[in-house]
């Protein structure tokens, strides 16, 4: 069982076009967890017993199933680990991969006694609902963090090495967070994100 604190959405105030208590609110747009379901898992024997599972092995090894709820994707590889993507939140994702397992298991394929999922990434955003400058911005932040390449990419990209966090600014405001494990790091991303804007005058 993956224990997180159950907050995914925190309500942020920050000057913007409506005013300087205009609400900006984090938003989880992607979580990613894995399990080590099994040792090994027979792919083609799989798809055979439960057709459910899409196999194109000329484009991807393992299997991919679409589940409506919760609404994620999950893929399953060769190896015996299970991938989810698509959660909103941590439980979603859990509960995603154990219904898999138990899938499997009905017909019969081994799998692991102990089912623990582990979070591979979180992508969260927030809308400033303000314009940004950013050839001003990679200006004032500190050059080893920062890369600015317009022609190349229309975003702002800035790294915090101590939560393995990437955050992409963009002009109109919005800011993409990847990269941390927790949604509390996430958030702390953004946090930090919005004091060192605020620190050179660009909020």
């Amino acid at each position: 069982m993956y224990k997180q604190h159950n907050v995914y959405k925190k309500p942020l105030y920050t000057a913007g076009r409506e005013g300087p208590n205009y609400m900006s609110e984090i938003k989880v747009e992607n979580i990613v967890a894995y399990a080590q379901i099994a040792d090994g898992l027979d792919i083609e024997q799989i798809v055979e017993k439960i057709p459910e599972f899409n196999y194109n092995p000329n484009e991807f090894a393992g299997l991919t199933i679409k589940l409506d709820d919760p609404k994620t994707a999950v893929l399953i590889l060769p190896g015996g680990k299970a991938i989810c993507t698509g959660a909103k939140r941590i439980e979603d994702a859990e509960t995603s991969i154990k219904k898999i397992v138990s899938l499997i298991k009905k017909k019969k394929f081994d799998v692991n006694k102990k089912i623990e999922v582990e979070v591979q990434n979180i992508v969260v955003s927030i809308d400033l609902k303000k314009e940004l400058h950013l050839s001003s911005i990679s200006s004032g932040l500190v050059l080893e963090h920062v890369e600015y390449e317009p022609k190349q990419f229309p975003g702002l990209i800035y790294r915090i090495n101590d939560i393995g966090a990437t955050l992409i600014v963009f002009s109109s405001g919005k800011i993409v967070c990847t990269g941390p494990k927790t949604i509390e790091d996430a958030e702390n991303a953004i946090e930090m994100m919005k004091e060192k804007l605020s620190s050179i005058g660009a909020l």
